[in-house]
């Protein structure tokens, strides 16, 4: 059987609408070539991005970018166009030379030296500024352009300047000037106007742009569309709902996905992708001076004149037009069905007058199937604005047309309604998430949890809101990210709760610790069927706690921050209540009984069962305790992390039981390899770790020789088929009250990988 493509999808804010219509084609072609989905969403590189209230702590989501590895992706696709718009070209390229070595598609945005995909920006531009200059008469133009440093928007300004010399018009810089990509862009657009007086039109290079602009020409008493024109580019969400609606150009990030995406394979096995465009369109609105839809062009677009009986041409093209890339999607099967039977009840009733009620009916099933979870509210007014003329045109009947009119109108009506209808349940669910968290919270402060954090209480519930599978995933140890320091992302991370289809469960604390490498996969994760999969940070401030993994449909996207806001805020209340609960408890106990007993816990609560050694926590307990001894201040001491080569190949192929007595005989040899004043524990898994005091320097060799002559005789001993090795990194130190334990083990375990990824290369997988 194939093994299943992982796909990598870096992305910016989820909530971005030109990222979530690219996350749904992305995920749309993933189910077509059956290949796992998993979506990075950080924030930006460079610039923060102005239409937040607060960026302050916008960096905390950009650590999401460290996870993708060539271990747990076999592609990666990088959103660079959104998540670079801010950047200079030489941050966007260190970022992408910065990614792990597999095979990169860079989307909306080219970086030298990696294959890009990307709209024709020239064709694009050339649309919008044709139909000011042939249709509107333009000629004084002015231009809005992103950071003169960002690439894609160096190519949308190539391509104004192309156009205007085409057309055989003047470019002079007064015209032009630079902003962010961003609404705040009031300040160029004043000093546009200032330079260059008042245009016949401005163009931005983007719709968010152009809200600035329209607040400049309001303060200037300056109407869009009659006073100066004004076009976009990306035909964003709110770009209709502007006062007047924006003239744009309609580029769909979901066709571009859906499209790079289902070339994932090739470009895997040949280095290069398929050749494919993706078609942009004029989207005439009043902003350009145009008095509304542009008949003519809708019906050349949707060959109105094939209507008639045979219509095949003329149901592609519309099909084309209401559904773009979900066209190709089976699920949209039944919602065409019923688009099909409309028009076809449609054309009938216009050639003969009789059957409205049919029509009615049929155009009744349609807006109340899924219509509108595919087709934008705007194009299907447009579809009945140009079937309302076509059937002017057909009936010439004035009495018959009095009729028509009426129809459309109860279909307009029912679409709007419809469509509210759909905002007050999007508004609902989001209300629905906040409160879910909210009721978690409540229920985990009620709970005692004295010695214990509940955590398993945060995840319940959230299948309800579309979380299949979530696993809250929290750091080791205190982490602490200030802006512009070089945070790493630890190599492991306690697994505190998973939860699959409404149960939710905590692991033991033996099989907490889990690679980073594996927060998609490891024993907890279900991954019997294909599944998109997307992580968050969990941060308040600069304190960093851990990550939610959640398997969810793309349309689900949207909660995934407002459920992560909300799990950040509860685990910042539960890690203050413990840490009070930690004081009272010391103030409670003397220090002779803190040391003896710490804090209660006991001694089976520290022990490993399989192996006899400490646990995480007793490990933790007692080595911090011996670092920090007054006694031993001054004293060199190491950390020695080691993990078992081969534990995979030992159970598949011998058995769970074998696995066990291997684990039991490396624990042995770190036990003879050490002494027994040397603290030796199991993090978890195949992952041991010793501390020990050494009293001189390089003590490294001198251990790393000793485990290798042990474990030669304990596999004489053992007599087993197949070896009872372990990897090994060992950092040393001096031992002091400042020093960091986790971050110890954290140079441990890098050195560790080093030597496994010499042994991988060497002799195989090791695991």
């Amino acid at each position: 059987m194939k093994k299943r493509l992982n796909i990598g999808f870096l992305i910016d804010d989820p909530n971005n609408y030109f990222t979530s219509q690219a996350c749904k084609g992305a995920e749309l072609a993933a189910k077509a070539i059956d290949a796992n989905l998993f979506l990075f969403p950080g924030h930006y590189i460079g610039k923060p991005d102005g239409r937040f209230d607060s960026t302050e702590f916008e960096y905390q989501y950009n650590i999401i970018f460290d996870l993708p590895t060539e271990y747990n992706l076999d592609i990666l696709y990088v959103l660079m166009g959104t998540i670079g718009s801010r950047a200079d070209k030489e941050v966007q390229k260190a970022f992408i030379d910065g990614l792990p070595r597999i095979p990169i598609v860079t989307l909306f945005a080219e970086i030298e030296g990696y294959t890009s995909v990307t709209f024709d920006n020239k064709s694009s531009f050339g649309k919008a500024l044709k139909h000011l200059i042939h249709k509107h008469g333009a000629r004084r133009i002015g231009y809005v352009s992103g950071p003169e440093t960002n690439m894609d928007a160096r190519v949308r300004l190539d391509a104004f300047k192309e156009i205007m010399a085409e057309e055989g018009l003047p470019v002079s810089d007064n015209q032009i000037v630079y902003g962010d990509f961003t609404e705040n862009s009031e300040e160029v657009v004043i000093d546009l106007l200032s330079r260059y007086g008042i245009p016949d039109a401005i163009v931005f290079a983007n719709d968010s742009m152009a809200l600035g602009g329209y607040k400049v020409l309001e303060s200037k008493g300056l109407i869009p569309g009659k006073d100066v024109m004004i076009t976009g580019f990306d035909d964003d969400i709110f770009a209709a709902s502007m006062t007047p609606p924006l003239t744009t150009v309609e580029a769909s990030s979901a066709d571009l996905t859906y499209k790079a995406v289902l070339e994932a394979d090739q470009f895997i096995n040949n280095g290069e992708l398929e050749k494919f465009e993706v078609e942009t369109y004029l989207v005439q609105r009043s902003s350009c001076g145009c008095k509304g839809l542009d008949i003519a062009d809708m019906r050349e677009r949707l060959h109105i004149d094939e209507i008639g009986s045979g219509n095949k041409k003329f149901i592609s093209s519309l099909k084309k037009y209401l559904f773009g890339v979900f066209d190709d999607n089976d699920e949209t099967a039944k919602v065409k069905e019923h688009l099909e039977n409309f028009c076809n009840l449609y054309y009938d009733f216009l050639h003969n007058g009789e059957h409205r009620d049919r029509v009615d009916k049929a155009f009744r099933d349609m807006v109340n199937s899924d219509l509108l979870m595919y087709v934008n509210t705007e194009r299907l007014f447009n579809v009945l604005q140009t079937l309302q003329n076509e059937g002017i045109h057909i009936i010439k009947d004035n009495l018959k047309a009095v009729i028509l009119d009426d129809m459309i109108s109860e279909y307009y009506r029912l679409l709007s309604l419809k469509g509210l209808n759909i905002i007050s349940t999007n508004i609902s669910m989001r209300d629905r998430v906040s409160r879910l968290v909210n009721k978690q919270t409540g229920n985990i402060f009620i709970v005692s949890h004295e010695n214990e954090i509940p955590y398993r209480l945060l995840l319940e519930g959230l299948d309800a809101v579309g979380f299949d599978q979530s696993y809250l995933y929290m750091f080791q140890g205190y982490q602490r990210h200030v802006q512009g320091d070089d945070w790493r992302m630890p190599k492991s991370l306690l697994l505190q709760a998973y939860a699959n289809n409404g149960s939710v469960k905590t692991p033991t604390e033996a099989l907490k610790l889990v690679r980073t490498e594996k927060l998609f996969d490891n024993e907890f994760v279900d991954n019997s069927e294909r599944m998109t999969m997307t992580v968050f940070p969990l941060f308040v401030g600069e304190d960093l706690y851990g990550l939610i993994v959640n398997k969810l449909e793309t349309s689900d996207l949207q909660n995934v921050s407002v459920v992560s806001y909300q799990l950040s805020v509860s685990i910042k209340s539960l890690l203050m209540i413990e840490e009070q609960n930690k004081v009272k408890r010391e103030l409670q106990n003397s220090l002779e009984q803190f040391m003896r007993d710490n804090s209660l816990l006991s001694k089976e609560a520290k022990s490993d069962e399989l192996t006899g050694l400490y646990n995480r926590r007793g490990f933790l307990e007692f080595a911090q305790k011996a670092i920090t001894d007054p006694i031993n201040r001054g004293k060199k001491a190491l950390i020695c992390y080691a993990d078992m080569d081969n534990l995979k190949m030992v159970n598949d192929k011998f058995g769970h039981d074998d696995g066990d007595f291997a684990l039991r005989e490396i624990a042995a040899i770190l036990n003879d390899a050490f002494r027994s004043t040397d603290v030796i524990g199991r993090l978890g898994g195949d992952e041991f770790v010793v501390f020990a005091l050494t009293g001189v320097d390089n003590y490294e060799l001198m251990i790393k020789d000793r485990i290798a002559a042990i474990t030669t005789e304990h596999n004489k001993i053992a007599g087993k088929p197949y070896p009872i090795e372990m990897s090994t990194g060992i950092c040393e130190f001096i031992c002091d009250d400042k020093v960091d334990i986790f971050a110890l083990l954290e140079h441990a375990d890098e050195k560790l990988y080093r030597e496994k990824s010499a042994k991988k290369a060497k002799n195989g997988s090791y695991r």
